[in-house]
């Protein structure tokens, strides 16, 4: 055997491999974006819900003798004094009816001692080791009542734990803990490959124009391919439920010394019912969805296993963090089904949410459908992808200038995979700089915005040949147009901001962080630093990459609201937080939409300065105020006046679309008229 044919052969794989952009892309930008978005957008949710459940008191009843439940009481009020709320103490009798429907946290009810008055006193904790709030004031109560005494001295108290919990709620704990994220995966699993098989393997086999040309509608066609994965996602999920269950159990059974723990069947066959249909429904659309892009089964595996991890991940996240399955959280995909499934088996899921979390399963798959009906409604589907300028070309040009290899200067817009791929290589720059940024905040925001991003935005268009003025849409607009979009940018935070914090409220933690980044500074010049580091350098660097190539990119393949939407989306994600995820998504869109209608990216800019200008002026402004409260009637004003900035820089706006429509169908309407 030769090394050198060796060599040979696996440069000539290598070569064919990374020929598929579609496979070099998903190899590339997954690892060094996706990736890490969702592994950080997790740490932040977990850590924050961690430190939320610290500082909730629980709630505690002590009962008994007089002066030894005084005694108690003041070692467990002394914790409070510490600095911390650890408890919520309250008097009465010790029920472990209260403790089991959650009125209290845990119960500490002292008996009388047994063994002569110079016995220690038996106290007893009830808590139920089902609930997280009663476990947690267990660990807090053993920690603060640990009994002591002086040398030589019996200790005055003898604490006995009692979990009050009955063993068919312990079996479906047991259960809870474990089986929905299992459900989940097994359910995304089962519609993995039938997905693959009948999108991609079918154009592999040949089959697909005979398909395509039978006498039913797209519509039917793609809805039964739907059907038929998601019967087998959701019997791979029935099967796999009922194997799970009794292999849980019986290990279960083992580890605690062959204890009986009883099976909740019909927890189980309602989770059967009310989950693992929507579900199935919801990851086969999606998967369906996905592989009807690709070109071969290698592809489609290729872009069907990050999709595969993207959808697991808020599912591990819910069953990690034991979140509470609120209405937010019924809508967000996969949290909400996978916390609907844990809150099945274990015997305590209420009407409201399991409705919210199937009509949003539906919902989610449905789009998906129409998104998979379309691609197999388009000529497309049988054709390639056009190929633009090569990666060596690229760089070649980058590198050597147009003088080294001439390329001819465009104004063509960007491609929708060029604003991806820009989209994936400002997320890489961005991890960058934040060494930087940590070290000196203010050099290392300027140094990331300005030649990170702008310099990002500038290297595309040299490298592409095209005008960077091109690139941006760097057009002057009218004056309502920067008018409409200042109002929109004064108004936007009251609106967005106010709002997203009523419905998710950011941890303080994260509100004192971004005060500090607002307004890096302090003295004089404080403000008019903050104006430039985090109003005026965003406000053109920032958009200059998502307003420019990003959104016009998008705009090549989707309409104008989808390609405003999916640019406010990234714009959202680029920021690194899931309590901004949603402001700085539906602001993304707002400047997306100002930059589309003015057809010029100044506006946007505009809007984009006033926002964050407003927002720093509030932060200054409030800096020696540690009560941030607001009231409803406050707020609910604040949204108003805010709703009637919006409008009236919409109807700016508006008036200026139009009037450019007018001067564009004149001069046609004049040569008619001639004619």
């Amino acid at each position: 055997m030769k090394i050198a044919d060796v060599l040979l052969v696996a440069g000539k794989e290598l070569r064919e491999t990374l020929r598929d952009r579609r496979t070099l892309a998903v190899m590339v930008l997954f690892p060094l974006v996706v990736y890490p978005l969702v592994s950080l957008a997790t740490v932040q949710v977990l850590s924050a819900r961690i430190t939320r459940a610290e500082k909730v008191p629980a709630r505690v009843t002590i009962s008994g003798p007089q002066p030894l439940a005084d005694k108690l009481r003041a070692r467990l009020a002394a914790r409070n004094h510490a600095g911390s709320e650890d408890f919520a103490l309250s008097t009465g009798p010790a029920s472990a009816a209260d403790v089991r429907a959650g009125k209290i946290d845990a119960a500490v009810a002292i008996d009388n001692p047994t063994g002569g008055a110079s016995a220690a006193s038996p106290v007893r904790l009830l808590y139920d080791e089902t609930q997280e709030r009663s476990r947690t004031a267990r660990s807090r109560i053993e920690e603060a009542l640990a009994p002591t005494a002086e040398p030589g001295c019996a200790a005055g108290y003898a604490i006995n734990v009692e979990g009050v919990a009955p063993r068919t709620a312990m079996g479906g704990y047991l259960l809870s803990k474990i089986l929905p994220l299992i459900i989940i995966v097994m359910v995304m699993l089962g519609a993995f490959h039938p997905a693959i098989d009948i999108t991609a393997g079918e154009r592999e086999r040949g089959t697909l124009e005979t398909t395509l040309s039978a006498p039913i509608a797209r519509a039917a066609l793609m809805t039964g391919k739907v059907v038929a994965v998601a019967t087998l996602a959701a019997l791979s999920g029935v099967l796999n439920l009922a194997s799970m269950s009794i292999t849980v159990l019986e290990g279960a059974k083992l580890a605690s010394a062959g204890a009986t723990i009883s099976v909740p069947w019909a927890n189980a066959g309602a989770a059967a019912l009310l989950v693992i249909p929507p579900a199935a429904f919801l990851f086969a659309s999606v998967m369906v969805a996905i592989g009807a892009l690709a070109r071969s089964f290698k592809e489609a595996q290729t872009l069907l296993t990050p999709v595969y991890f993207l959808c697991m991940a808020p599912s591990l996240l819910a069953a990690l963090g034991d979140f509470q399955l609120t209405a937010v959280a019924a809508f967000i995909p996969g949290v909400g089904i996978t916390l609907l499934a844990r809150d099945v088996i274990a015997g305590h899921a209420s009407v409201g949410v399991t409705v919210a979390v199937f009509a949003s399963c539906v919902g989610y798959g449905a789009v998906a459908l129409a998104l998979a009906c379309r691609l197999y409604d388009s000529e497309r589907l049988l054709g390639t992808d056009d190929v633009g300028l090569g990666l060596r070309a690229w760089l070649r040009h980058l590198v050597l200038g147009p003088r080294a290899e001439p390329v001819e200067t465009s104004d063509a817009p960007p491609t929708a995979g060029h604003a991806i791929a820009l989209f994936g290589v400002g997320v890489v720059v961005m991890f960058a700089f934040a060494p930087l940024q940590q070290w000196r905040l203010a050099l290392g925001l300027a140094l990331f915005e300005w030649v990170g991003l702008f310099g990002l935005t500038a290297a595309y268009a040299r490298g592409s040949g095209r005008r960077l003025t091109a690139v941006l849409r760097l057009r002057m607009p009218s004056a309502s147009a920067v008018a409409g979009a200042a109002l929109i940018g004064s108004s936007a935070w009251l609106v967005v901001g106010l709002l997203a914090e009523w419905v998710l409220p950011p941890p303080k933690e994260l509100v004192d962080k971004l005060r500090d980044v607002i307004t890096p500074g302090e003295g004089r010049g404080a403000f008019a630093l903050a104006l430039l580091l985090t109003a005026f350098t965003p406000a053109v660097c920032e958009e200059a990459l998502f307003r420019g190539p990003i959104l016009r990119g998008l705009r090549t393949r989707f309409s104008p609201v989808g390609a405003a939407v999916i640019t406010g989306l990234l714009f959202g994600l680029f920021h690194l937080s899931v309590w901004r995820l949603l402001p700085t998504a539906v602001l993304g869109f707002g400047l997306s939409i100002i930059a589309l209608s003015a057809d010029s990216i100044i506006p946007a800019m505009v809007a984009h300065f006033a926002n964050n200008a407003c927002i720093i002026a509030i932060a200054v402004g409030s800096s020696g105020h540690e009560d941030g409260t607001m009231t409803t009637k406050l707020r609910l004003a604040l949204v108003a006046l805010g709703t009637a900035g919006l409008a009236a820089g919409g109807a700016l706006l508006a008036r200026d679309y139009r009037t450019r429509r007018m001067r564009k169908t004149a001069p046609n309407d004049a040569a008619d008229h001639r004619l």
